[in-house]
């Protein structure tokens, strides 16, 4: 099943400490002013993700083509985009999950 941008937007403020932010004509999410997820970008109906490599970028999108994609400013960038109609709840969380889990990890390496 397919999500709406405000459903997508309404899971990921979900998340303990999520904070909405505007930039670049649509919300912004981040979590203890890192950034979390991007909702909606040039690229109408999308989620903009980050991931922790290049490598696990294009492993996503040659895994998944209908649902993940880049365009041509994400290629030195280590994220992508998500198709929100080819995206449900359960995959969202699970990705964001997996955000959370880099954030709390880079934040404790941090703080040493």
């Amino acid at each position: 099943m397919s999500l709406t941008a405000a459903e997508a937007r309404r899971i990921a403020l979900s998340f303990e400490g999520a904070a909405e932010r505007r930039s670049q004509g649509g919300p912004v999410i981040e979590i203890e002013g890192a950034f979390f997820v991007r909702i909606g970008t040039r690229e109408p109906d999308t989620l903009m993700l980050k991931t922790k490599t290049l490598d696990e970028r294009d492993a996503m999108t040659a895994a998944e083509p209908a649902l993940f994609y880049i365009t041509d400013q994400f290629k030195a960038y280590k994220g992508l985009l998500a198709r929100l109609e080819a995206l449900d709840a359960k995959t969202l969380r699970a990705l964001l999950q997996q955000r959370l889990a880099a954030l709390s990890k880079k934040k404790k390496v941090s703080c040493k």
